[in-house]
């Protein structure tokens, strides 16, 4: 089972869906922010908002592969700011001839309210804490129930903290309680913490997300 590190493909869309909903289907937040809504029809969300999000110039998509299998295992997001660094580095490939964003909208079945105050509240935190230094971005990073803990979390990882260093450029996720311990294994802080109410469709109570940084060493 060897797994192979690679930038994602425009077709990788609904192997990428798979992965992303596969990883948090179970999970409290993901629960919070989709309330009652399937599988199937989260995974459909997904694919239907990947020509916007794949095309969307600040965003780094990376892939792990099961070569063996050519199974699409593991996924990760990035975005770069306040840098150019990510310019050289964005090459999408595979996209629709003549491709043109169109505008988002609210996807069906969000909790509307609930992530619109995550976010607020995760944009003051990283803008208090970072400002204007040049930074690396995680977004998302996921990976099949099956092949957690074999290494693919790492892969992207160890990517990002190489160019990082290379760059001069300070790391940043929000990040859920299950994987603070992975980040502190490459050098992540936790710089502050956002206290969430989960929906009672799944019990209620609350979840802490870390806001955790990494700075470069050199």
């Amino acid at each position: 089972m060897p797994l192979q590190f690679q930038d994602a493909d425009f077709k990788d869309s609904k192997a990428i869906a798979n992965v992303c909903i596969s990883a948090f289907f179970d999970d409290p937040f993901r629960k919070s922010l989709y309330p009652g809504k399937p599988f199937d029809k989260q995974v459909a969300g997904v694919i239907s908002k990947w020509p916007n999000n794949y095309g969307d110039m600040p965003a780094h998509y990376k892939i792990v592969v099961d070569t063996d299998t050519g199974e699409v295992v593991s996924y990760s997001k990035w975005s770069f700011a306040f840098t150019d660094a990510g310019a050289t580095l964005r090459t999408p490939t595979g996209l629709p001839e003549n491709f043109k964003p169109v505008p988002s909208s609210t996807p069906k079945g969000l909790n509307d309210p609930f992530a619109t105050e995550f976010t607020k509240r995760a944009r003051e935190a990283r803008d208090r804490i970072l400002g204007e230094r040049a930074q690396l971005q995680l977004k998302m990073l996921g990976t099949l129930p099956s092949y957690q803990r074999r290494g693919a979390a790492s892969l992207h990882l160890s990517w990002a903290t190489e160019l990082a260093e290379e760059k001069g450029l300070t790391c940043w996720v929000e990040a859920s309680p299950m994987s603070v311990a992975l980040y502190k294994k490459f050098g992540f802080e936790i710089k502050d913490t956002i206290v969430v109410q989960l929906d009672e469709s799944c019990g209620g109570g609350t979840q802490t997300s870390s806001c955790m940084m990494r700075e470069p060493r050199k």
